[in-house]
């Protein structure tokens, strides 16, 4: 690939314009597509949710792509956004092998396993296994940016982990919950910082998902309660 259009795919990757960059190489002919050219088109296609053909795309450059921590990473994407979980999880291992450093590498790996391990639950205990929904109302509001609503969710589902466990000890389940609630509320900065702050809706959101938490376990712990610690 001449090292313009190399440059220009990288600046389009980075400025997420993925259809140029699936454009621009589908103008290449195939048979002068190298191992860049298609590992680049597949990223696009991944990024654009067009799982099944990166797929494909990576697989004709398997043998290339054998000591490639980026190739395995990037066949694990396909896979774990088809569902093909145990074929995620095996990628991202060897992913984790040649590039033991890379974070996103490890969250998709624990994301793997953690999808492997809730499909071999028993039938008879499916239905212990958590289904409600994080902070619904703060996902579809663009007034919060889901990074910031994704860091909220990770102090919950901590609590979540803790009440998986089996716990059952209202003093230190509200312990859980406190801590949390003051992690959530460090980040009212950080709210702000983005045009955005932890108000109404936010407030009635994280309530109703404490409460489904707290429901969903059965843990009789007042709402206002449970959030006795917040700021907002």
């Amino acid at each position: 690939m001449e090292k313009d259009t190399f440059a220009q795919l990288i600046v389009w990757h980075q400025e997420d314009e993925h259809e140029k960059i699936v454009d621009r190489i589908m103008e290449i002919p195939q048979s002068d597509r190298d191992y860049d050219t298609v590992s680049l088109l597949a990223r696009a296609m991944n990024n654009l949710e067009r799982y099944d053909e990166a797929l494909q795309l990576l697989l004709t450059i398997a043998k290339l792509g054998e000591e490639d921590p980026l190739w395995h990473f990037r066949v694990g994407y396909s896979y774990f956004y088809l569902e093909q979980y145990e074929e995620a999880l095996r990628e991202f291992e060897i992913t984790n092998k040649l590039d033991s450093e890379d974070r996103d590498t490890l969250t998709l790996l624990d994301w793997s396993r953690r999808k492997v391990d809730a499909s071999e639950v028993p039938v008879e205990a499916a239905a212990n296994i958590v289904s409600f929904e994080y902070l619904k109302d703060m996902y579809n509001d663009t007034y919060y940016p889901n990074f910031l609503v994704d860091k909220i969710k990770a102090e919950l589902v901590k609590v979540v982990e803790f009440l998986e466990q089996g716990n059952q000890d209202i003093e230190e389940i509200q312990s859980k919950l406190d801590f949390a609630i003051h992690a959530i509320n460090d980040m009212a900065e950080e709210f702000d910082e983005n045009d955005s702050e932890i108000e109404t809706v936010a407030r009635e959101s994280i309530a109703q998902t404490v409460e489904d938490i707290l429901a969903f376990f059965g843990i009789e712990i007042d709402t206002e309660v449970a959030i006795r610690e917040r700021d907002w």
